[in-house]
């Protein structure tokens, strides 16, 4: 099996950067999927591309030798991309996305209606009620959709991801247990009240139960939903905060509840299109994909 485009992007970042952490942001997966990613490359080429030290991240032989060739080659996919991208016009069709609940009813509408302006002969069929992250992975992958809107899985390496912005987590609270004038309140303090948790595969309680553990929290939900607004509404009735990104809790009624940033440390979720592979989508979703990736709606 050859490496694959992600694979290959993973190495140069690290390479450039010189840290796994720091890498793993511009690739916009988390550090273990990272990892994971960079260990299978190295089975499959049988040598190590990096020795990892109490010190840092350096390159081994090989992965100096192997660098200015895949960065190059990656340098000229790219320039193909854009060219392929700015000279190929829909004449129609349509674009199949699933997406997830706050993409949906804040960041696409306007975006599709100023993609409809450009290109009124393409359709955009948008696949709005997806409580999970996992749903659209599992779309993507089996061919039901174009693409989707939603943040990377550690367990779906094999698809592209281009990112489009990212979401800050949020805690949801009360009134009632937020104290006069509070802008914000950190993880460790959030640790001590009750929490109304997503659900345990979804793609955000995976962040939130990371950032626990990365300050030693170990932190179990009083209960777990799915939608968000069932969420907001179990914050409301002080059954338990509640973690959320902030477009998601912007979409929904925040009557009677108050939105605290949440600190040390700062979260965000990453939010861009997945995809399988850009030989395998329509002149028109490459056209859609080009206007939203170049928009100034975020």
């Amino acid at each position: 099996m050859g490496a694959t485009l992600k694979q290959l992007e993973a190495f140069v970042a690290i390479a450039r950067t010189g840290s796994f952490s720091a890498a793993a942001r511009i690739v916009h997966v988390s550090q273990p999927a990272l990892t994971t990613v960079i260990k299978n490359l190295e089975q499959q080429l049988g040598v190590a591309l990096f020795d990892r030290t109490a010190r840092g991240v350096t390159m081994t032989t090989a992965g100096r030798e192997l660098l200015p060739t895949v960065d190059r080659l990656l340098t000229e996919l790219n320039e193909t991309l854009a060219n392929v991208l700015s000279g190929t016009a829909p004449r129609g069709g349509t674009v199949t996305l699933a997406c997830v609940p706050s993409a949906g009813s804040l960041f696409l509408p306007p975006l599709i209606a100023s993609f409809n302006r450009q290109h009124p002969t393409v359709r955009i069929d948008m696949r709005d009620a997806m409580t999970e992250n996992r749903e659209i992975v599992r779309m993507v992958r089996s061919g039901d959709i174009d693409c989707g809107v939603a943040s990377p899985m550690p367990d779906a390496a094999e698809l592209q991801f281009r990112h489009l912005y990212d979401d800050e987590l949020v805690a949801i609270l009360p009134p009632s247990q937020v104290a006069s004038a509070q802008k914000n309140i950190t993880w460790k303090q959030l640790s001590e009240l009750p929490l109304v948790g997503m659900a345990s595969h979804s793609y955000l309680r995976l962040l939130i139960d990371q950032t626990f553990a990365a300050i030693g929290i170990s932190k179990r939900p009083v209960a777990e939903v799915s939608l968000i607004t069932t969420a907001v509404g179990m914050a409301r009735a002080g059954l338990g905060a509640a973690v959320l990104p902030l477009r998601a809790a912007r979409a929904c009624d925040l009557a009677g509840v108050t939105a605290l940033g949440l600190v040390e440390p700062t979260v965000r979720r990453p939010i861009g299109f997945l995809y399988r592979s850009m030989a395998e989508l329509s002149p028109a979703t490459k056209a859609f994909m080009k206007h939203a990736l170049g928009s100034d709606i975020r």
